[in-house]
């Protein structure tokens, strides 16, 4: 499932000035204002980045008891790393300020507590909505401030729970509860080229208490509440588009290559479903050439399978991750490489709680890839990609070899992958259509896949059961 996904300068000049400064007799160049044009800070963009995040809360407990600690309010601290995507437009206003609106995701590993003793708690997501203005310092250079609505997500394992003194049953808390608030915070950006600009920001989150736990406990009733913040601070890169480009975009052709490959694509087996979607930033500003790149990919996916305790019990899994990763790639004549170090958050909540399945709650980590692949011309294809994550343990690996017909690529496929042990393994065939979209002829890519998939367990990771495996991947070119 860990596919691969890929996005001017203008000058003139004035001839006509030529004729009146040949009648006027001779001048001075250093005479001459020379005329640069200004860059523009307005366009569409999207980007990825990652940081640290820093959550207290305040848990405010009550019950009616009448005993000197039936009130309580209690400092609790969660830290973890995140990774964002974002998406939003800015408006350059003057030649000193700008203004926009945003949107991000954040997928993130805030933990308190011990989840091998069945209690910690764990932030997972997160998004936002919001606006920022500016002040330029310099034609490149950008400090703003920000503000919007937010929401964050907190998965519990048996944190919220209340055991009661005298040896009762455990009154368990809400499995999960999500917390909504307002951000404010503040930033700096700098441009780098045409397209590419660097930021870094801080956010203090602040929301709204809600209930974690209630019922009765040791005779009295009783109300738990969790009141949260979070303090974020996280670098990005971003991709802008300035208003001419959204529509119509630089060609690719065979001398000027894609900036920036995005894809996305879909992924089903027995018992689970996974959706995919990732970006590759060439930043030296052609993926048809050797260089740096970035690379971002996220998957959701939702798998079930069934337990030994209690017996034959289903289990239902929501998996979520988010990598950032900085590469270097090599092309040569008629094929490419790269290879990618970065990070990567990943959550797992099970429903209900499997306590003997290692692959539960938040985990990050390093993440090591390698990706080999033909060009488009080569009569015959092949590839071959795969990774490892710190993060659960996680590895995985595909190859392909296929015929090229120009019009269509097809041929047999291979895969395995794990997640603390537990192994699938796949075996069928791929067809590949490349095109260009119609109302803007950026050149694409779909990759149809399907075969069987072989598992060591009861599928008890996010590639499913065994039997019949099929997907569908799109990839642009911009």
């Amino acid at each position: 499932m860990n596919k691969l996904f890929a996005f001017v300068a203008s000058a003139w000049a004035v001839p006509a000035m030529i004729g009146p400064a040949l009648a006027d007799g001779p001048f001075s160049l250093k005479d001459t204002p020379v005329q640069v044009e200004a860059p523009t800070w307005s366009g569409v963009y999207f980007g990825v980045g990652g940081g640290y995040g820093h959550n207290h809360s305040k848990n405010n407990y009550h019950d009616d008891s009448g005993d000197v600690d039936a009130t309580s309010s209690k400092n609790e601290f969660a830290d973890g790393g995140l990774v964002s995507l974002i998406y939003g437009i800015d408006r350059q206003v003057g030649s000193r300020f700008v203004v926009g609106a945003f949107a991000d995701f954040s997928v993130s590993d805030l933990n308190r507590g011990n989840e091998d003793i069945h209690n910690a708690m764990t932030i997972d997501r997160s998004w936002a909505i919001g606006a920022r203005a500016g002040l330029l310092l310099n034609e490149r250079t950008l400090v703003y401030g920000t503000a919007g609505y937010t929401q964050a997500h907190f998965s519990n394992d048996g944190w919220w729970d209340i055991d009661p003194d005298g040896g009762g049953p455990t009154v368990h808390g809400k499995g999960s509860q999500t917390f909504s608030g307002y951000f404010v915070g503040g930033g700096i950006e700098r441009r780098l080229n045409d397209n590419f600009y660097l930021r870094g920001e801080a956010r203090y989150s602040d929301f709204g208490g809600r209930v974690t736990n209630s019922g009765n406990v040791d005779g009295a009733n009783f109300v738990d509440r969790e009141v949260p913040s979070i303090i974020t601070v996280q670098a990005a890169l971003v991709y802008k588009l300035d208003r001419a480009k959204v529509l119509n975009p630089d060609p690719v052709t065979e001398d000027r290559g894609p900036k920036v490959i995005s894809y996305s694509g879909i992924d089903a087996a027995k018992g689970a479903v996974a959706y995919y979607g990732g970006t590759v930033f060439g930043l030296s500003g052609d993926l048809y050439k050797s260089g740096v790149v970035l690379r971002t990919q996220g998957i959701i996916a939702d798998y079930n399978y069934h337990a030994g305790a209690p017996l034959d019990s289903k289990v239902d899994a929501a998996d979520r991750s988010l990598d950032v990763m900085l590469g270097y790639q090599w092309v040569f004549s008629n094929w490419s490489a790269v290879a990618y170090l970065g990070y990567e958050v990943r959550n797992v909540h099970l429903s209900p709680a499997d306590l003997q399945n290692d692959v539960r709650g938040g985990a990050d980590g390093f993440k090591v890839a390698v990706e080999l692949e033909t060009d488009d011309e080569s009569q015959y294809y092949g590839s071959l990609e795969g990774s490892y994550s710190t993060a659960f343990n996680s590895y995985f690996a595909e190859g392909r070899v296929g015929y090229n017909f120009k019009r269509f690529i097809v041929g047999p496929e291979g895969s395995v992958y794990s997640d603390e042990g537990d192994l699938s393994t796949r075996v069928g065939a791929f067809a590949t259509i490349p095109f260009h979209l119609p109302w803007n002829n950026l050149p694409a890519k779909l990759t149809f896949d399907v075969g069987h998939q072989f598992v060591n367990s009861g599928g008890e990771s996010r590639t499913g059961g065994e039997g019949v495996y099929g997907g569908s991947m799109l990839r642009v070119d911009f």
